[in-house]
């Protein structure tokens, strides 16, 4: 089964925190992969555990190392949600650093989009997807998939529910200009 998990670790440093993190989880039985970090220094991971009550075990056994933000069980299905609800979950999922998350939330309503909407909607899964890589320390991929982003997100207006196209789009340009990433609230 396939959890993840945010850490806020203590004082340790970040190598030596993800290396106790896998240790612990595999001397448990799970499998601790997919490391991302945030910009200020939680680690997310996908654990891989037999049972909920394993990933349980895993968690009481992290506790000593730091704060667990939180913790989710990634085979509950999606709650059902309007596309205005849906689409604020993304933003506050974006904007705490939860990228994976809100790609999967914007992926819910892509599927349902037509036209410039759709077209849309694949430019800010491949915003969310580009940040990813960020906190994969994949600085290359990542600029390379917000480069992708850019020409997708074409609007009728200059904002899509709460989300100001342009300024994503003036922000995305910025930072292709930098050679470098770094984040931003939608």
């Amino acid at each position: 089964m396939r959890f993840l998990v945010r850490l806020v670790p203590g004082d340790a440093d970040r190598q030596a925190f993800l290396a106790a993190v896998r240790s612990i989880a595999a001397n448990l039985g799970a499998n601790a992969v997919n490391p991302k970090w945030t910009s200020y220094g939680a680690l997310e991971m996908d654990i891989f555990a037999p049972t909920p009550q394993d990933f349980q075990l895993v968690l009481a056994a992290l506790e000593p190392l730091g704060e667990t933000e939180f913790a989710k069980d990634l085979q509950e299905p999606q709650r059902l949600m309007t596309k205005e609800k849906a689409l604020e979950e993304a933003v506050a999922l974006f904007n705490g650093e939860r990228f994976w998350e809100a790609h999967e939330v914007l992926e819910t309503l892509w599927r349902a989009a037509e036209g410039n909407e759709k077209k849309l909607l694949q430019g800010l899964i491949l915003v969310c997807a580009a940040f990813v890589h960020h906190q994969k320390d994949e600085e290359r991929v990542a600029l390379g998939v917000a480069r992708r982003a850019i020409p997708l997100l074409v609007w009728g207006g200059s904002s899509y529910g709460s989300i100001d196209v342009i300024a994503v789009i003036d922000r995305l340009n910025r930072l292709e200009a930098e050679g470098k990433l770094s984040i931003f609230e939608l």
